[in-house]
C-alpha cells in the first residue's frame, strides 16, 4: 500500500476511534433512545398502527435533488435502497381498517460531497414517518406539535442531567407554532431564507409552500401553490420534518410527474393503482431522529450524533 494511503488510513482510524469514544456520544445515543421510546408511546396512545420498514423496493422517494443511485438487480427487478417510504404509506392506507400509521424507518440517501459539511446531512439516517387517511395539513401540523411537546417532556423527565448539560435553560416550550410561507421569507431574506430565519428563531416554526416532488398536493384553488410544510428547528439547526397532503387523483399525479420530470415507467404499478383502484386522500410527514437529537443536544455537526461516520461523499472504515 502506498505510504500516503497508509497515512490516510491511520488518520481515518484515529478519527473514527475519536468519534466512537467522543465525550458526547453516549449522551446523544441516550437522547435518541428516549426520542424513539417516547414516539412509540405517543403513537400507541393516539391509535396509530406501526408498519415495519422496507429497505429495498422497486419504487422509493425520487427526492427533489440529485443523489448517487443506490440500486441492485434481484429476481428480475431493479430494487432501490429506501430513501423514504412515502408511497408505501399511501398504499397501505388502501386497507379500510387502517386509518393512521407510522414507521421508524432507516433511510439511505447517498448525497453528493457538496453536502458533506452542511451540518445537517448524513447519507444514512433514521426517520419517523406517519400518515393519516382523510386528514389535511393543519391536522398533521397540530399532531406534530403535540408529538414534539410529548417527546421534549419525556426527554426532560427521563434525562434531566443531559438536558441540563446541553440546555441549561431547558428545551423550548411548544405551543401552536408560527407559520411562514416560502415566498414571503424568500422576498424578505433572499435565497438563504430558511437558514437565516432559523438562525434568528428561538422556537421551531412551520414553513409552507415548497415546489418539490410530484406527490405533494397542488392546491386545486391556487395552481402553483403546494399543500406541504416543513418544521424548521430554531437556532440555525434548520429543517427537521417534511410533509404534505398527497396527490391521489390519477390525472393530477400525471400532471405533476410531467412538471417534475419523473419516470413514469418506474412508477407504472403505482399509477395503475391510482387509475384503476384509486388512492386514498391522505396527509403525513416524516422527521429525522438524528436531527431532533442534534437540536436537543446542540450538536454542531450531525455526523457527531452517530458513533460511525456517515458523512456524504466521504469514505468510512466501518
Amino acid at each position: 500500500m502506498p505510504t500516503d494511503l497508509i497515512e490516510d488510513a491511520k488518520v481515518s482510524l484515529e478519527a473514527t476511534l475519536a468519534q466512537l469514544k467522543g465525550p458526547s456520544t453516549v449522551d446523544v445515543l441516550k437522547v435518541q433512545q428516549a426520542i424513539i421510546r417516547a414516539v412509540h408511546q405517543f403513537m400507541f396512545e393516539r391509535g396509530l398502527v406501526q408498519v415495519m420498514p422496507l429497505m429495498l423496493s422497486p419504487i422509493t422517494d425520487p427526492l427533489n435533488h440529485g443523489v448517487v443511485d443506490a440500486a441492485i438487480t434481484y429476481a428480475g427487478s431493479r430494487w432501490s435502497l429506501t430513501k423514504s417510504m412515502i408511497f408505501h404509506k399511501q398504499l397501505a392506507l388502501l386497507n379500510p381498517e387502517l386509518e393512521a400509521l407510522y414507521i421508524v424507518s432507516p433511510n439511505v440517501r447517498l448525497e453528493f460531497a457538496d453536502r458533506a459539511f452542511t451540518g445537517r446531512h448524513m447519507f444514512e439516517f433514521t426517520q419517523v414517518d406517519f400518515e393519516f387517511r382523510d386528514k389535511d395539513g393543519p391536522f398533521v401540523r397540530a399532531f406534530m406539535e403535540d408529538l414534539v411537546r410529548f417527546v421534549f417532556s419525556a426527554v426532560t423527565r427521563d434525562l434531566p442531567e443531559i438536558v441540563d448539560r446541553y440546555r441549561p435553560d431547558g428545551l423550548p416550550e411548544i405551543g401552536q407554532l408560527e407559520i411562514h410561507r416560502t415566498e414571503e421569507l424568500e422576498a424578505q431574506y433572499g435565497a438563504d431564507y430558511e437558514h437565516l430565519k432559523s438562525q434568528e428563531a428561538v422556537k421551531p416554526f412551520w414553513l409552507l409552500n415548497h415546489r418539490r416532488e410530484f406527490y405533494d398536493k397542488e392546491d386545486p384553488a391556487k395552481p402553483g401553490t403546494y399543500l406541504n410544510y416543513d418544521l424548521i428547528w430554531p437556532e440555525g439547526f434548520g429543517e427537521g420534518l417534511s410533509g404534505a397532503e398527497r396527490e391521489n387523483e390519477y390525472h393530477q399525479i400525471l400532471k405533476r410527474m410531467d412538471e417534475t420530470g419523473s419516470d413514469k415507467e418506474a412508477f407504472k404499478y403505482y399509477l395503475q393503482v391510482a387509475k384503476e383502484y384509486g388512492l386514498p386522500y391522505s396527509a403525513g410527514a416524516g422527521f429525522g431522529v438524528e436531527r431532533m437529537a442534534r437540536f436537543i443536544c446542540r450538536i454542531k455537526d450531525i455526523n457527531e450524533v452517530t458513533p460511525f461516520s456517515r458523512r456524504p461523499g466521504t469514505p468510512a472504515l466501518f
